[in-house]
Parts: structure tokens; C-alpha cells; sequence
């Protein structure tokens, strides 16, 4: 096996296992947090807050440092830091220092979504797309195991302390895979073309296309918020849907993100990444715009296309964005990538809450559908429009 493809494979064996354990974890805090709390589920929507907010902060400065120094050291970095979230989520009395690993949790993971992205994007530039497809889809396998790992195996990871103690165990293995595999992408000292990062990488903004695929990355991050904290919210309260079809919606949604991001990265790399931009935009706002006025089992599954069509629009334009800044740049706009997608995370189900109570929540779906029609209807007539050169031609000077 050659150094690139032990990386590859690093990378992937250490993402799927952890993401096992944030499966298991993602099930047993909200109810953690219940029990804490007396019985109360008025702290439960801070969860997602909490591992959103450190995207929006983290980002961009953890992507532009591991352009300097390598992604490997923050990979090593971000499984050390889920595995002591999990500590803090065993011992935790109350419900703060769940809230805190949380946090923890959510900076953990931004190398592992954001810079390894940027690592495999090097590695492999003809194949961009289906790898990073590859890369992702093991993610979600492992969170889409997580639960039914529960479901298997009550005794044992019904009890939410013990999954708790497991997830910190899977981190500190991924730990090890990550310092035995991967090779660091760092080419030498650093000179002076690499400080000035940030502000090259805010030429891209200059793109028209750049600035509204980010736009679309905010909605992406919108969906997903809505996918797993709103949508099943409105299915217990709307439709009357016990805790196994709630379930359903999770399970739907991991294995359409699965299909789909494979399909759209290998596809892309071979059509373009635009049309497949557009697509994933264009097929999520039809499942939003929809799936309320279906029946029960129609509507679960296209919600979980919906989320499935987002994560192909994820692999996409995460290609489209690291095509666009050259090799020494790739951390920088990665972290940019998420950092809009944790805006989006952070922001969507508020608002949508806050909406929903005011104006109805199906009126919001509908709104939200417009939104992603109309970025992908921008994208579209935009074209190849913009003013920033390919990533060739920025040059070190």
C-alpha cells in the first residue's frame, strides 16, 4: 500500500469509528440532559447550539493554522479533544459540563469534517470528488451504526454512562490510527507567501459563484439543523409519530446521505461540479417543499432524501471551493466552508423556532425551499462568471 493510500485509509477507518461512537452518544445526551434536569426538555435545543457555536469561532483559524503546520497535528488534536468530551459526558452531575463537552465535542470534529477534507482533496486532485465522497459516506455509516448498535445491544448501551465511556474509548483509538497512518501534508518551513493565508483567501470572494455557493453552504447548514432537530420535533407534534418512526427519520437521512454523496462525487468528477450544485439545491428544495402534504412513510423518506441531496450538494461543492484555491490554501477555504455551515447550523433551527411559533412551522418549510430553489436558479444563470484565477496561478512570491 502506498503512503497516499495508507493515509486515505487512515483517515477513513479513524472517521467511521469515532462517528460509531457519536452514533451511540447523539441518542443518549438529549435524554441525559431530561434526566438532569428533573424531567425538563426545556435545555435540550442548547445541544445543538453548543456544538454549533465553536464551527462559527474555530473555523476559519483552524483551517488557515493547519495550512502553516499540517493537517495531521489538528486531526490528533480534534480525536483528543472528542475523547475528553466523553469523559465529561460520563462524569457529568448536571447538565453544564454536558453542554461544555459538547462544545468540546463540536471543535473536536472540525478537522475531521473540514481539514481532512482538504488533506484528501491534495491527495488525490483527479478524483477529488468520489474520495471525498468516499471519506464522508464512512461517517455517516458509523453514525448511522451508532444507534442501532443500541438497539442491538440494550443491556449494555441503553444505559447512557457506559455509551458515554465506549464513544471516548472509539475517539482515543481513531487517536492512534490517525498517528500510525496518516502522513502530515506540511512541505517545510514556512515562508512568506503562507502569511498572508487569510487574505488570499478572501480573493475568492470576488467569484460571483464562490459567494453564492457559500450562501447555498449556509443553507446546507440550515438544512441539516432542520433535519435533525426540527423536522422531527414537527413530526411528534404534527403527525403523532412515536420515537421508532422519529428513529426512522435518522436512519433515512444517514442512508440517502450515504447513496448520494458517493453518486454525486463520482459523477462530478466527471460532469463538473455545477450541475451537481445545482442538483443537490434544486432536489432539496422539492423534498422541503413537499414532504408536509405526504403520507407518513412518503413523507420520511423524502425528508431523507432531502438530507441526502444536501450531502451530495456537500460533496460537490466542497470540491468546487478546494478547485478554486491553490494546495497551500486548501485548509483556509475548508475551514471557510464550515465555518459558513456552522452559521447555518447555529442560526436555522433558531429562527425556524422562533418562526414556526410566530408565523407556523410548515410556512417556514416552504420558505426554505424557496430560498435553496432560488440560490441554485443564481447559480445557475451565473454561469462560469467570475474574476478569480484558477488555483494555478497563485503563485509564491
Amino acid at each position: 500500500m502506498n503512503s497516499r493510500a495508507k493515509s486515505f485509509t487512515g483517515l477513513t477507518a479513524a472517521a467511521a469509528i469515532s462517528m460509531l461512537g457519536v452514533g451511540i452518544v447523539m441518542s443518549s445526551l438529549p435524554e441525559r440532559v431530561i434526566e438532569l434536569n428533573g424531567g425538563s426538555s426545556a435545555l435540550v435545543g442548547l445541544l445543538a447550539s453548543c456544538y454549533g457555536l465553536p464551527y462559527i469561532i474555530f473555523q476559519v483559524p483552524f483551517g488557515s493554522l493547519s495550512d502553516r503546520f499540517g493537517v495531521k497535528l489538528f486531526l490528533l488534536f480534534g480525536y483528543f479533544l472528542m475523547a475528553l468530551s466523553g469523559l465529561l459526558f460520563y462524569f457529568a452531575a448536571s447538565s453544564l459540563p454536558i453542554f461544555m463537552g459538547r462544545a468540546l465535542q463540536g471543535a473536536g470534529e472540525i478537522p475531521l469534517w473540514a481539514m481532512a477534507s482538504a488533506l484528501i482533496a491534495i491527495a488525490y486532485p483527479e478524483h477529488k470528488g468520489k474520495m471525498l465522497g468516499i471519506y464522508s459516506a464512512s461517517m455517516y455509516v458509523g453514525l448511522a451504526a451508532g444507534p442501532l448498535l443500541r438497539v442491538i445491544f440494550p443491556s449494555v448501551l441503553m444505559v447512557g454512562e457506559l455509551g458515554f465511556m465506549l464513544y471516548s474509548i472509539l475517539c482515543v483509538l481513531s487517536f492512534f490510527i490517525i498517528l500510525v497512518m496518516v502522513e502530515n501534508n506540511k512541505k517545510g518551513s514556512l515562508d512568506t507567501a503562507n502569511r498572508l493565508e487569510i487574505r488570499k483567501a478572501f480573493a475568492l470572494l470576488s467569484d460571483l459563484p464562490v459567494r453564492i455557493t457559500l450562501f447555498g453552504i449556509f443553507l446546507y447548514g440550515c438544512g441539516q439543523g432542520l433535519v435533525f432537530a426540527i423536522a422531527p420535533a414537527w413530526f411528534i407534534t404534527e403527525k403523532g409519530f412515536s420515537l421508532i418512526e422519529t428513529g426512522m427519520i435518522f436512519t433515512a437521512s444517514y442512508v440517502f446521505i450515504f447513496l448520494l454523496q458517493i453518486t454525486y462525487g463520482t459523477l462530478s468528477d466527471r460532469y463538473g461540479r455545477r450541475p451537481f450544485i445545482i442538483a443537490g439545491l434544486l432536489l432539496t428544495a422539492l423534498s422541503w417543499g413537499i414532504f408536509p402534504y405526504i403520507p407518513r412513510v412518503s413523507s420520511i423518506i423524502c425528508v431523507g432524501f432531502a438530507a441526502g441531496s444536501l450531502g451530495g450538494f456537500y460533496v460537490a461543492s466542497m470540491a468546487f471551493l478546494n478547485e478554486r484555491a491553490p494546495d497551500h490554501l486548501k485548509g483556509t477555504i475548508s475551514g471557510a466552508y464550515y465555518f459558513f455551515w456552522g452559521i447555518g447550523y447555529f442560526l436555522g433551527p433558531l429562527l425556524w423556532s422562533f418562526g414556526g411559533r410566530r408565523f407556523g412551522m410548515t410556512e417556514g418549510f416552504m420558505v426554505f425551499s424557496l430560498l435553496l430553489a432560488l440560490t441554485a436558479a443564481a447559480l445557475l444563470f451565473t454561469g462560469n462568471a467570475g474574476t478569480v484565477p484558477p488555483a494555478s496561478s497563485f503563485r509564491e512570491r
